[in-house]
């Protein structure tokens, strides 16, 4: 059971890593975009849910929970962008509480770290559980945000599907590129050639976030 949930979880992360890229590279809005952008959805969920599993039976509490924080963020990011403007759904209310199970759970991580003499926990330190369990306490507080006020104008709409969507993308480029780097060809293990997808990422987030917030200043 684990060798084919490993085969599922590094297929769905190959694919969710090509259709993730082919998004970005496709008129936003557009038929293509769409069908690819399905596609990564479903590769993002299934890498997600696989690597919560293998990890929780390795007992490797950080990727258990970045598995989580996958699913968590695309799911958030396609129920913004499904709902109308100023409007909310049940699912969003049970996310905001997934949220915080999250943030709960690397704290208590965090916390079990301090009590070990090797000062790590499933081969990570305390730092990684910060570091996480702090964009997730960033996504909390924006989901309850996103509560009080019953939804989001559809600017601020495609701000938080857009970044939702990102963010993963980042986690599993850095995590194949950076994090399986003894898997590259000797000529290619150059930090500088293994961080361009990764950069790439961070940048394409930034150039649309800022394509939209000038939008959103062209409508007042």
């Amino acid at each position: 059971m684990l060798s084919t949930l490993i085969i599922l979880h590094i297929t769905a992360g190959a694919i969710a890593l090509i259709f993730g890229f082919m998004t970005i590279a496709t008129t936003k809005g557009n038929a293509r975009h769409k069908r690819y952008g399905k596609v990564y959805v479903v590769a993002m969920l299934l890498l997600g849910s696989t690597g919560t599993i293998v990890a929780a039976i390795r007992e490797i509490p950080l990727s258990m929970l970045n598995g989580a924080v996958l699913c968590y963020f695309v799911l958030s990011s396609i129920s913004a962008i499904r709902n109308a403007e100023y409007k909310i759904s049940v699912f969003d209310k049970w996310l905001t509480v997934f949220s915080w199970v999250l943030v709960a759970a690397f704290a208590w991580y965090a916390l079990q770290v301090t009590q070990t003499e090797s000062g790590q926990l499933g081969g990570f330190g305390i730092a990684e559980y910060i570091v996480f369990g702090t964009v997730m306490l960033f996504a909390g507080i924006a989901d309850i945000r996103y509560l009080l006020k019953s939804g989001l104008s559809t600017i601020q709409k495609l701000v938080r599907h857009l970044w939702r969507m990102f963010f993963p993308l980042f986690m599993a480029t850095a995590a194949f590129f950076l994090g399986q780097a003894k898997l590259f060809p000797e000529v290619l293990k150059s930090i500088e050639i293994l961080a361009i997808p990764v950069v790439f990422v961070i940048l394409s987030m930034i150039y649309w976030l800022l394509m939209v917030a000038m939008r959103k200043s062209a409508f007042r």
